[in-house]
């Protein structure tokens, strides 16, 4: 019998083999990430808080984690420390949306470290639920584009800030995307298109800074408190996975991804195969009605 908990993986799976659980390929020992500074932001619970055990224990030299819920941040950096092995923990309150916040979140970071973070995980993000156009609230619906459209550029804005030469900077980042932006499904139009315009502010992103390198990283299903019941059925995949898989995007290796999308549950030793046409036909970027010319296409025949 087909499993059916595979029924929202399999329409999005690149490679063949299907990874929901973590393997050695990705395990923070093979990929140690010492001498980096990560700020994960909605880092206080669920995947982001995941993501920071996953870089403490890869040796990162610091782990900034950011979120508006200060007794999460507490909670999160109490499992860490006690994890440590000499990473510098680092929580802060912080909403994501408000500019004066995230400039300064970073300012913290080059008070505590002396310079600004090597990656980010720009991992918060809010849905609202499943409603109509008729039937969800103005102010609900756009709440979700202030966090995760406006709250993301934010997140971009002050880290290209933050940097010593912010005409030509560095560094990584990776956005936490959702697989939903890539199809029309009733009732979540607020967050599938959020996640998708997300994906395209990466995209012009990697266009503007040829140094700063920015990937968009579909998490699976995870069951966090955010899930919705109706995909509880399918939320297999482990909630440390990206965490894992950031931590090989944050390396040379995952070049050739650049400015692309990229899913947990993709093998990534086969997909390392195939780098040079993914980098030079650009496979895993968006593409906007592939039949007209800017996108190769030649019209109706």
């Amino acid at each position: 019998m087909p499993d059916q908990s595979l029924d929202f993986t399999l329409p999005v799976q690149l490679t063949k083999k299907i990874y929901r659980d973590p393997y050695d390929y990705i395990l923070p020992e093979n990929n140690p990430q010492a001498g980096k500074i990560i700020l994960i932001t909605g880092g206080g619970s669920g995947i982001g808080a995941a993501a920071a055990h996953v870089w403490v224990r890869a040796g990162a030299e610091g782990v900034v984690i950011a979120g508006r819920r200060e007794e999460k941040l507490r909670e999160t950096i109490s499992s860490l420390q006690a994890i440590s092995k000499g990473t510098k923990v680092l929580g802060v309150k912080a909403d994501i949306t408000v500019a004066e916040d995230v400039e300064n979140l970073y300012s913290k970071i080059k008070a505590t470290f002396g310079r600004t973070a090597d990656v980010v995980l720009a991992n918060a993000g809010w849905v609202s639920g499943f409603f109509k156009a008729g039937e969800d609230p103005v102010d609900n619906w756009w709440k979700v584009y202030e966090i995760n459209v406006k709250g993301l550029f934010t997140t971009i804005h002050y880290f290209i800030k933050s940097q010593s030469n912010p005409e030509n900077p560095t560094g990584t980042i990776i956005s936490v995307g959702s697989a939903a932006s890539g199809k029309v499904f009733p009732s979540i139009s607020s967050y599938a298109t959020s996640k998708y315009a997300a994906q395209r502010v990466l995209e012009f992103v990697d266009a503007e800074y040829s140094q700063l390198r920015t990937f968009t990283l579909l998490p699976g299903i995870v069951a966090t408190d955010l899930i919705h019941d109706f995909y509880r059925p399918y939320a297999k995949d482990h909630p440390e996975l990206t965490g894992m898989v950031s931590l090989w995007l944050a390396q040379p290796k995952a070049d050739f991804l650049t400015g692309q999308l990229v899913s947990v549950n993709w093998d990534l030793q086969e997909m390392e195969t195939h780098a040079k046409a993914i980098l030079e036909k650009g496979l895993l970027r968006t593409q906007w009605v592939p039949i007209l010319p800017v996108n190769g296409g030649g019209g109706l025949q």
